[in-house]
């Protein structure tokens, strides 16, 4: 196992590169302009105030889309590179590519070094609002990619609590480098060996177990399901690791409700305790 910094990668057109879609973020662009201008027209010619505020949503959505859109379209727009020897897995998200340059966010793996893979699907009952703003819940799935690591990971395990107190630390006087900061951590080790990997890239995760099946054992897929809404009956160890799981999935709203729904906090102290859970994690 190796650690290297973004510009120490060697590319080779040979390799097999897993990268978050360019099509899909210019469709969902494409779509929120064309919402906007509708909703424009239709207010213009109705003088309904109801459109305008649409087209107003729609326009604001499409400002903070641009940044997706745009670090989809640079060369750090990657997640696992597959060469003939092992993997590149960035584990920095590329939505965090003005972060500095020459810190170590690659970890290479040789194939040797990988005991198995599988997919696994993750079912999660997610805490949500209607309409009213009244609690409700909502379901969504992940699909992570698993690697059983052989290999000693001590300096893996520093670079991810690196990068995570990047990613959810409080930023330093001045440092305007990390004035945006987008909780995304695609990358997380959940056991000593255990490298998950949440797999929002195309091509789709079965193109990777396939092409790695000439290399290491690839066990049948799984699935599992997380309830993040129903934690009453669990300890105070699990509730808390179950809000620092959400967090670090990158719903950090959905953990900060769920903080004030179990211990009755305001938003403030909700929001502290919940940052706290994450800083101890990454001084671990």
């Amino acid at each position: 196992m190796q650690l290297l910094s973004l510009s120490d990668v060697p590319l080779n057109q040979r390799d097999r590169v897993f990268y978050y879609s360019r099509f899909r973020a210019v469709a969902g662009a494409t779509i929120l302009a064309a919402v906007a201008t509708a909703a424009l027209i239709f207010g213009r010619q109705t003088g309904l105030w109801l459109a305008y505020y649409v087209a107003v949503v729609a326009a604001t959505c499409l400002l903070i889309f641009q940044k997706l859109v745009t670090a989809r379209f640079r060369p750090s727009n990657w997640l696992v590179r597959m060469t003939d020897h092992g993997i590149f897995v960035k584990f920095r998200s590329y939505l965090n590519n003005h972060f500095p340059e020459q810190d170590a966010t690659v970890v290479f793996v040789h194939y040797s070094a990988i005991r198995s893979a599988r997919l696994l699907k993750e079912r999660q009952e997610l805490p949500d609002r209607d309409d009213r703003y009244r609690s409700t819940t909502t379901t969504r799935t992940r699909r992570l990619l698993e690697l059983q690591l052989a290999d000693n990971l001590t300096q893996f395990v520093e670079a991810l609590g690196k990068e995570r107190t990047r990613v959810f630390g409080k930023s330093a006087p001045g440092d305007h480098m990390l004035s945006t900061r987008y909780q995304h951590f695609p990358v997380q080790l959940t056991s000593p060996a255990l490298l998950r990997i949440e797999w929002g890239v195309v091509p789709d995760a079965q193109r990777f177990l396939d092409e790695i099946t000439r290399h290491t054992l690839v066990r049948p897929a799984a699935e599992s399901s997380k309830d993040f809404v129903r934690l009453d009956g669990l300890s105070t160890a699990e509730q808390e690791a179950r809000l620092l799981e959400l967090a670090e999935s990158g719903d950090m709203i959905g953990a900060i409700t769920m903080a004030r729904e179990i211990y009755s906090y305001d938003l403030t102290t909700a929001k502290g305790f919940v940052e706290g859970l994450v800083g101890k994690r990454s001084k671990a």
